[in-house]
């Protein structure tokens, strides 16, 4: 793993479980895959709160920001 991947890894673990447990899957199952406009989103949507991330992935709560949203759709998807 690539030292930008170390630190997103690092970044993805936000000290609650559910929270872990989405981010890592993304990021190992679907991030190298992703179009480049999707990475982007994913690295700046690690930068909001815990709580704000909570809420979008946890809560439904949707983002503003139409990148944003789609990327947890994307996070949340099940496949």
């Amino acid at each position: 793993m690539d030292e930008g991947l170390r630190k997103l890894e690092w970044r993805c673990r936000r000290g609650m479980k559910e929270l872990d447990i989405l981010l890592l899957r993304y990021l190992r199952d679907s991030l190298a895959a992703a179009p480049p406009r999707e990475r982007v989103a994913f690295a700046e949507f690690l930068e909001l709160p815990d709580p704000d991330i909570a809420r979008y992935l946890l809560a439904g709560d949707v983002p503003d920001y139409p990148r944003l949203a789609a990327l947890c759709r994307a996070l949340l998807r099940t496949d």
